[in-house]
């Protein structure tokens, strides 16, 4: 029986819906996924399969793209505005079956705002979108969306969870899809060496270079930081939850870049359902993990661009923005990780001897 059905818009998400149709029936069973691949969609297919799934808790993958919303009749009246119209048709089938709605954004499209729907399919805008890249599917975006249906209790191969395929646990769900949130799980705790146990916990993030004025903007960047200490050397980040991870950072006039040492994750209980993910699909191994970033330095601030990536470099994880601001001294760095999966954490770092 279909437990995976997916809605899009034909003008512009065909392409995208029938890959990801293929890429989840070799993972889950052709006969669990549903694509209406006619040209005319919205009608009895879609409804009657949605209704004959019902108890079995649906799972709608709507693709958002340019179309989704945006796509205008000839008079440049929105189609997404006809109570006839094929996606709103399939959407409010979804939701008065009591489908699981999953929106994923297509190629960086954003979410429409809720005052742009009609008003039965407002409720999208309150479910977390994943994104569905062209360049990240099949090492990112994929796994994410696979162990997101596999929490909802969709098993592999069409196998039953009593027969031995157990749903990903939320918590594992989170290390998946954030690859441990490099900068705020324990699992890199393990980078840890036993001289730093007796380091005190450095300055919070509230207060550090909170005074420190603007960089002149009449002068450049690398002709400030001639006058600051470097930044180069070990540092030491520490998490919200007190854990301690050794990092190495590199300071080229106004350029900065830091690394950590490899971590092991193929041993750890909380990996295992994302890396049978990654296997499933015939992707690279992952055992070990190692988190780098690269950006510049303006005045008191650091962005750096952020990528999680396997041991050997060959295997893109996760990948966001890290900003930073500078404290005084230049002893402390403080600031905030945003990776692409949607974690978000607080991140302080201070020099260790």
């Amino acid at each position: 029986m279909n437990r995976i059905f997916i809605s899009y818009r034909s003008a512009d998400g065909a392409k995208d819906a029938s890959r990801l149709a293929d890429d989840l029936g070799r993972v889950f069973g052709a006969d669990h996924v549903f694509l209406d691949r006619q040209d005319l969609r919205g009608g009895s297919s879609w409804r009657q399969e949605i209704e004959r799934a019902i108890g079995h808790r649906p799972i709608v993958l709507l693709l958002v793209t340019p179309g989704f919303a945006g796509a205008r009749h000839a008079d440049g009246r929105l189609r997404i505005d006809d109570a006839d119209d094929p996606v709103r048709m399939e959407i409010q089938s979804a939701i008065d079956a009591g489908a699981v709605l999953m929106p994923l954004r297509v190629d960086g499209t954003p979410m429409p705002s809720a005052a742009s729907l009609p008003e039965p399919l407002r409720l999208i805008t309150e479910r977390h979108a994943l994104p569905l890249r062209t360049d990240d599917w099949t090492r990112l975006d994929l796994p994410r969306i696979v162990a997101d249906i596999e929490r909802l209790g969709v098993p592999r191969g069409g196998v039953t969870a009593a027969e031995g395929v157990r749903p990903v646990r939320s918590n594992a769900r989170r290390w998946a899809l954030a690859a441990a949130a490099v900068l705020g799980i324990t699992a890199l705790v393990r980078l840890a060496v036993e001289d730093d146990a007796e380091l005190p916990l450095p300055p919070t993030a509230a207060g550090v270079g909170a005074t420190t004025p603007p960089p002149d903007a009449t002068q450049p960047v690398a002709a400030l930081a001639a006058d600051r200490p470097s930044l180069e050397g070990r540092w030491l980040l520490t998490t919200q939850n007190g854990e301690r991870i050794p990092l190495h950072l590199r300071h080229r006039d106004d350029r900065l870049s830091l690394r950590s040492e490899p971590v092991r994750v193929d041993n750890d209980p909380a990996w295992r359902d994302y890396i049978a993910t990654l296997a499933a699909m015939e992707g690279p191994p992952l055992t070990h993990i190692v988190f780098t970033a690269r950006g510049a330095v303006f005045g008191d601030v650091a962005d750096l661009a952020v990528r999680v990536v396997s041991a050997d470099g060959s295997f893109l994880v996760d990948s966001g923005n890290l900003t930073l601001r500078i404290g005084p001294e230049r002893r402390v760095l403080a600031g905030k990780v945003e990776l692409n999966s949607g974690e978000k954490n607080t991140v302080v770092l201070s020099r260790r001897p």
